[in-house]
């Protein structure tokens, strides 16, 4: 059954990484989701046929170009697409058959949506953080009426206020002590429902959630700048180090608590 779950869920990874390109592609642009309704070729404008669509595979067999003009395609569609498969099937392999795992399905395409396009065009858009909340939270609602965790909701509803509300605080802070932004408000908007997610875990996946954000900011700029690449250290945004540091809790829920308590002497 578990080998099963996991298949299913790397299968699913890859479609739905497939057409996460769809609004990673068009939302910066100010398209939608559902117009046009096939995928088409950024040079060429030639549609997609579907046996150019295959997550990873088609992109593969065809070196990364279009079959029509062979302008190149970007790799960020093979890899959104094998990220999200990766990921499905791991988060299945560690959780299982659990009614949870809808919820951190959900949550975890979103944080690679929101990664890709915040690396690309350093915004995340209204349109992922504002509708997200109202998808996460009846999944989460479902799985506390069936495991009667309704403290684990409460607190999960509190926190999806909370760390919105320290990181804004910590954000006027920073705009105030250096007279710039230090932190998006896409970046504010998210982690409503990474407090959601992530406080319905538990609180010390909170913790998790802090320390490995810091940490993985950390190593990446320690590793750009022993690689001379400095400047390319403050272009990157903090979406996707929040988007790791999520993920860590949701992937390693139990080594990733123990090892932060451990650290903290508790």
């Amino acid at each position: 059954m578990d080998a099963i779950v996991v298949g299913l869920a790397v299968v699913l990874g890859l479609v739905t990484g497939s057409f996460a390109n769809v609004p990673i592609h068009r939302w910066p642009r100010g398209g939608t989701v559902t117009s046009p309704k096939r995928s088409a070729c950024p040079a060429c404008e030639t549609s997609i046929a579907p046996r150019d669509n295959v997550p990873v595979v088609s992109w593969l067999l065809l070196r990364g170009r279009c079959r029509h003009c062979d302008a190149p395609i970007a790799p960020r569609y093979a890899v959104v697409e094998f990220v999200t498969a990766a990921l499905f099937g791991l988060i299945a392999w560690r959780w299982g058959v659990d009614p949870l795992l809808p919820a951190l399905l959900v949550f975890t395409w979103a944080l690679v949506v929101a990664t890709a396009i915040d690396l690309e065009h350093r915004i995340i858009p209204n349109r992922l953080t504002y509708r997200l909340p109202f998808v996460l939270l009846p999944l989460v609602v479902l799985d506390a009426a069936l495991a009667g965790a309704w403290g684990d909701l409460r607190r999960a509803v509190i926190w999806a206020i909370g760390v919105p509300a320290i990181m804004f605080a910590m954000a006027e802070l920073f705009r105030l002590l250096r007279g710039k932004m230090g932190m998006g408000m896409g970046d504010v908007k998210l982690a409503v429902s990474i407090g959601l997610v992530v406080g319905y875990l538990g609180g010390i996946h909170l913790v998790v959630f802090a320390y490995a954000t810091m940490a993985t900011s950390i190593v990446v700029v320690v590793v750009l700048l022993l690689a001379r690449r400095a400047q390319l250290a403050s272009r990157i945004p903090f979406g996707p180090y929040l988007a790791v540091g999520a993920l860590v809790p949701v992937l390693a829920p139990d080594a990733s608590a123990d090892l932060v308590r451990r650290v903290l002497g508790l």
